[in-house]
């Protein structure tokens, strides 16, 4: 929990809902940031809980027209789409700023990400770690957390640690994913989700490394492109035949 003091006056920063609910059991709470009034508590980007200390319109240069701004601890902002309120509280409550994703971790997240790099579901994950009995709110908050870059980042380098554990490289998955696909009779679609699935746990499929990864998989099988494209389209299935 962050505090800050403005006039004389403590305004709270919670990490997250079941935090504030020990401190709020009743208080009601605004899923959608955008649409939360001057005094009432609302949900961040990243599931932090604020209160909007003031909700105001002036005229933005950005969007050349009048525009809803709030006023929070995790700083001022457009209330807009597309704009992102998240991260760490702003040393400048009164600024319009571009904000980042906090790079602090708490042991929740720590816990999380651990829990899901072992393989557990994300959202049993959450329901766990931050015990909470509502499935379909932690539905919410997992999607939440899996989408920030911190804790994707964090998941990885678990997995890195299990895999260093079990004495696995990914030299070691890749030599035999290329064994899989060597393998004589072996069918297009169980190659291809050979390949998949190991590149997947090494981190080599991932959105930024999605060329190299494609150029992986045709220097491993010499497939086509139009068949590589037709495999991320779902066309080639795992029981079709070479051809």
């Amino acid at each position: 929990m962050y505090v800050k003091t403005i006039s004389g006056v403590d305004y709270h920063l919670y990490e997250d809902e079941s935090e504030f609910r020990k401190h709020h059991k009743k208080e009601e709470l605004k899923d959608d940031w955008r649409k939360a009034q001057e005094g009432e508590w609302a949900l961040s980007d990243d599931g932090q809980v604020f209160s909007v200390l003031r909700r105001a319109v002036m005229y933005s240069n950005q969007y050349h027209q009048d525009t809803d701004y709030l006023r929070t601890l995790l700083g001022t902002v457009f209330v807009a789409d597309g704009v992102k309120l998240s991260g760490e509280p702003a040393a400048d409550i009164y600024t319009f700023t571009k904000y980042k994703t906090s790079r602090y971790i708490s042991a929740r997240e720590k816990l999380f990400a651990k829990m899901v790099a072992m393989g557990r579901d994300a959202t049993d994950a959450y329901l766990t770690v931050y015990k909470t009995k509502n499935r379909r709110y932690a539905i919410n908050r997992s999607k939440i957390l899996l989408r920030q870059k911190r804790i994707r980042t964090l998941i990885n380098k678990e997995v890195e640690e299990l895999m260093d554990d079990l004495g696995i490289t990914k030299t070691y998955l890749l030599e035999n994913a290329k064994s899989v696909v060597d393998k004589a009779g072996a069918r297009d679609g169980d190659k291809l989700r050979a390949l998949e699935t190991l590149m997947k746990i090494s981190g080599l499929l991932s959105t930024d490394k999605k060329t190299d990864s494609i150029s992986l998989i045709q220097e491993f099988t010499g497939f086509t492109k139009d068949k590589l494209k037709a495999f991320e389209s779902g066309l080639i299935e795992s029981g079709s035949e070479n051809g």
